[in-house]
């Protein structure tokens, strides 16, 4: 079984690298690399979803997208991370970063953040990472992707 248009996602995680990385260098103001790492984000993942909507993993991977494409939205085109996340997640460098500066990707929860509970909120002391619910649903669609990409191998040999 093939995996269509996999170039989406690749690029979609080279843009938006690069944009976090140029942000963080100063190269290029979160304002303006924020809206168009989203963009890129959503049109290329959601194409590449779109090309292999016959798996059922991929709906799971599109609910995640959906959530963190709302999340974003509703804050100005970054996802919101909670400080207490990152203390709790051992990253207190990032938050010491964040608290000076933004990138492209994330800014702090504030008092105008909205839908907070959607924004990355939940650590993960054992990956270094903090994550929000639309991550999770996109973990779970990766881990169960793979089992169903061999039996839908298995099934076509068969056939």
């Amino acid at each position: 079984m093939e995996l269509k248009a996999a170039w989406a996602f690749i690029a979609a995680a080279l843009i938006e690298g690069g944009l976090a990385w140029s942000t963080s260098k100063g190269w290029i103001a979160p304002q303006v690399a924020a809206p168009i790492a989203k963009t890129a984000v959503v049109v290329l993942v959601g194409y590449g979803l779109w090309q292999n909507r016959q798996l059922r993993t991929i709906w799971l991977a599109a609910f995640g997208l959906l959530l963190n494409t709302v999340a974003m939205t509703a804050n100005g085109g970054q996802m919101p991370v909670s400080a207490d996340a990152l203390i709790a997640a051992g990253l207190e460098g990032f938050l010491r970063f964040m608290q000076t500066s933004s990138d492209a990707v994330h800014n702090l929860i504030g008092p105008d953040t909205r839908l907070w509970f959607l924004t990355d909120v939940i650590p993960l002391p054992w990956f270094k990472k903090v994550i929000s619910p639309g991550d999770a649903f996109l973990f779970i669609a990766v881990l169960l992707f793979f089992p169903e990409a061999t039996q839908r191998v298995i099934r076509n040999r068969r056939a």
